[in-house]
């Protein structure tokens, strides 16, 4: 169906979200702890996402033990996979080195010795251990690729997501809401300050809380457009949602009662812990009759 829509050639990627932190045992065979996330684009010649901010994790990974006036770095091994012309080399300093039997070089001999000359090589705390690139962070990309496997542990899980819900409304009103960060990094990835979000199966309207909470983070203007019919709560089968909505708020039991007073909460409770007057957290809500 999104071929038929967005068009085959627009396909991205598919996510696999980690959604469960949990084992369900009473599941017949396997207890499903993923789902999946397609992305699709407009038009792929024009594609252009965002890079992901480094975790103190892969900081880490960089440091400057001989002092390199470049800066911090990390270091890559001198040998590839893949190739075509092998060689060997004796560099000045005494030390003998050939890529590993079955791979390659990852530079010509012309760079290598270029890369020894501008002090781009470490050689061990003794200085003559194998040789590898440094690699520096300054000189690399200012953030970091997305990859396709979303763990609970960082865009957080389907129980979060309930649990935020739940004290951000004080009752349990809606069993499957996603959990805030997991739409927080589609929208990092994909969208700029001033963008325009449309969620065209709003829910419990964790896109409009996520839109709010990224602008008041990145100081960012993005607006949302969330839709959703008017779909009644059963009472029988969500006594929660049904009580929340008829005897504490004594509106209509529909969803988007559920959003709406989401959308309302959200905003007070981020313009609360970010005391600033700057943040637009204005809504305005429309019926098609």
């Amino acid at each position: 169906l999104c071929d038929e829509v967005f068009g085959e050639e627009n396909f991205v990627a598919e996510i696999i979200w980690k959604k469960k932190n949990v084992v369900q045992n009473d599941a017949k065979y396997f207890s499903t702890d993923h789902e999946y996330l397609l992305c699709y684009t407009k038009n792929i010649i024009n594609l252009k996402f965002n890079l992901l901010l480094r975790t103190k994790e892969q900081e880490s990974k960089y440091s400057n033990p001989d002092n390199d006036p470049r800066g911090d770095w990390s270091s890559v091994a001198l040998q590839a996979k893949s190739g075509k012309n092998s060689y060997q080399i004796t560099f000045s300093n005494g030390v003998f080195w050939e890529p590993t039997e079955g791979t390659y070089p990852r530079l010509s001999k012309e760079s290598l010795i270029k890369a020894y000359d501008q002090g781009r090589l470490w050689f061990g705390k003794t200085g003559k251990n194998k040789p590898r690139l440094k690699k520096y962070l300054s000189e690399i990309k200012e953030g970091v690729v997305s990859n396709t496997v979303w763990l609970n542990e960082i865009v957080g899980s389907t129980q979060l997501g309930k649990e935020n819900l739940k004290t951000l409304l004080n009752a349990n009103a809606f069993e499957t809401p996603k959990p805030i960060d997991y739409i927080i990094k589609m929208l990092t990835l994909s969208s700029d300050p001033n963008s325009l979000i449309l969620d065209f199966f709003s829910g419990s309207a964790t896109t409009a809380h996520a839109v709010m909470q990224l602008n008041a983070e990145d100081e960012g203007n993005r607006k949302f457009i969330m839709v959703q019919i008017p779909e009644e709560i059963d009472p029988k089968k969500s006594k929660a949602a049904y009580d929340f909505c008829v005897n504490e708020l004594k509106q209509e039991p529909v969803i988007t009662t559920i959003g709406k007073e989401r959308i309302k909460r959200a905003a007070s409770k981020i313009k609360q812990e970010n005391k600033s007057n700057t943040i637009d957290l204005g809504s305005k809500l429309f019926k098609i009759k």
